[in-house]
C-alpha cells in the first residue's frame, strides 16, 4: 500500500480539509495522495465558494497535514499552484489552472 493511502492518514486528510473549508454544510468526497512525493495531497471537498485544497506534511508517514492552497468558486492561476508544489506532484494530482491570459485551463504540472 502507499504510504500516504492508510486509513488513518485518509482520516487527517479529511478533518484538515472540512475545517479549512469552514461552513457547516461542507462536504469531504475524496482525497488523493501523491504518488510522486507522498508528503503531498488533494482532498475535494464541496461546499459554498469552495472546491479542494491542496495538502502538504513534514514527513511522508505523518498524519499532521497542513493546508498550503485552496481552491474556491473559480479557477486559480498555474502560478499560484506552482508556488506550493513542485510540477511532478500538479500533474501527479491532476490540479488544473489557468495559463496565460487567453484564460486557458490545463495541468499546471506540464510544462511550457
Amino acid at each position: 500500500m502507499h504510504p500516504g493511502r492508510t486509513r488513518p492518514a485518509l482520516r487527517a486528510i479529511a478533518a484538515v480539509a472540512l475545517d479549512a473549508c469552514g461552513a457547516a454544510d461542507c462536504r469531504f468526497l475524496r482525497a488523493r495522495v501523491s504518488t510522486r512525493n507522498a508528503r503531498f495531497a488533494w482532498a475535494d471537498v464541496v461546499g459554498e465558494g469552495f472546491s479542494g485544497v491542496l495538502l502538504k506534511r513534514p514527513a511522508k508517514r505523518s498524519h499532521r497535514f497542513r493546508v498550503i492552497g485552496t481552491q474556491g468558486g473559480g479557477i486559480s492561476e498555474c502560478s499560484y499552484w506552482r508556488k506550493r508544489a513542485p510540477r511532478a506532484v500538479l500533474r501527479d494530482l491532476r490540479i488544473s489552472g489557468l495559463v496565460g491570459d487567453g484564460g486557458t485551463v490545463r495541468n499546471c504540472g506540464k510544462r511550457g
